[in-house]
């Protein structure tokens, strides 16, 4: 049998709460579908509190759609840089110049045409279209799964199409209460500083209306499964210097790290094995290494151990040398690690 909720009282003491307690961010202060587009990308594997001055300054340097779409790409990757999973980047880079060639400039206001923009997926068609619209559609991430699923005590795995359209179909219900742009944020602010994987009950504005605070088994929810062991692999990094200059390559233009600038690396176990692939590449011979640092960099689905090796060489490279201080392109997380080293 179904949990129910008076949804026009929960959805009350929930934007009440909200339009009260909300914090001061920088993209709710705009209705501007690029603003939001631009905010709800950074903050997909981004926690708010870090994103704010990203934001800040990628909208500080590309304050229009327009301006955005003209940018080359290395700009655009240089003002993510540190943000990590630089592929929303390129997504930001390439819907802009989508929507500026088919859209004369102007974000869809229909979910089907959203949804073909490159990195719009159903959550982030639902908070333009609910936010920066006003048009009620449901917007389902991780927080407001939380939410939902402990408010109703819905037990499906949440990774089936059967969990999503339950959870689709009464948020779609509770839209009809308040006005959507409040509604959705409200919830996102729920999950976000309250309705935590520890949940905060004790100061939840609508802990009256959640079945699972009701029979204390909010731990239990939402259903997911086990997250697959991630894959662990071997990189070695080599750190080259000429008169305060640094030898880096730059990625392949697809695939993971797409376009963006590193010290040379390689994947492997083996230290001579790196050296010969180094030596062939830049045809050159290594003459001496020490290892300055190992660490772990994660992905989502893997986990990168790399040695750095600061090397000499015997014949001098001149070619691909960048003074990091001023380089203009991007490095991905992993390499700014090293790069502090220096």
């Amino acid at each position: 049998m179904k949990n129910t909720v008076n949804y026009q009282n929960f959805v009350y003491d929930l934007c009440e709460w909200y339009r009260i307690n909300q914090r001061t961010l920088p993209f709710r202060k705009t209705r501007d579908p690029y603003a939001i587009f631009v905010s709800e990308l950074m903050l997909q594997q981004t926690q708010v509190d870090t994103m704010i001055d990203y934001y800040n300054r990628f909208m500080a340097s590309f304050p229009t759609i327009e301006a955005l779409a003209n940018a080359p790409l290395e700009s655009v990757l240089k003002a993510w840089e540190g943000l990590g999973y630089y592929r929303r980047a390129a997504y930001v880079h390439k819907t802009a110049q989508k929507i500026v060639s088919e859209y004369q400039g102007a974000f869809p206001n229909n979910y089907k045409d959203l949804l073909k923009l490159p990195g719009v997926g159903r959550y982030t068609a639902g908070a333009i279209l609910s936010i920066a619209y006003m048009i009620p559609t449901p917007a389902i991430d991780g927080n407001v799964f939380r939410v939902i699923t402990r408010l109703l005590m819905i037990d499906d795995d949440i990774t089936t199409a059967k969990a999503y359209q339950k959870v689709e179909k009464e948020l779609q219900l509770m839209l009809a209460y308040d006005n959507p742009s409040d509604f959705t944020q409200a919830l996102m602010e729920l999950g976000a500083l309250v309705c935590l994987r520890q949940p905060k009950c004790q100061i939840c504005p609508v802990k009256s209306h959640c079945f699972a605070y009701e029979h204390s088994c909010q731990l239990a929810f939402p259903n997911k499964p086990k997250a697959k062991t991630k894959n662990m692999e071997s990189q070695i990094a080599f750190i080259y210097e000429n008169n305060g200059m640094f030898l880096l390559s730059k990625r392949p233009q697809t695939g993971l790290l797409a376009n963006m600038f590193e010290f040379p690396q390689f994947q492997t176990t083996s230290l001579t094995a790196a050296i010969q692939s180094f030596n062939k590449i830049y045809n050159t011979i290594i003459q001496d290494t020490v290892l300055l640092t190992e660490f772990k960099h994660l992905f989502t689905h893997k986990i990168w151990q790399i040695r750095v090796y600061k090397i000499k060489t015997e014949v001098p490279i001149t070619d691909s040398l960048y003074r990091l201080n001023t380089l203009p392109y991007a490095m991905s997380k992993a390499h700014l690690k090293i790069k502090d080293l220096i």
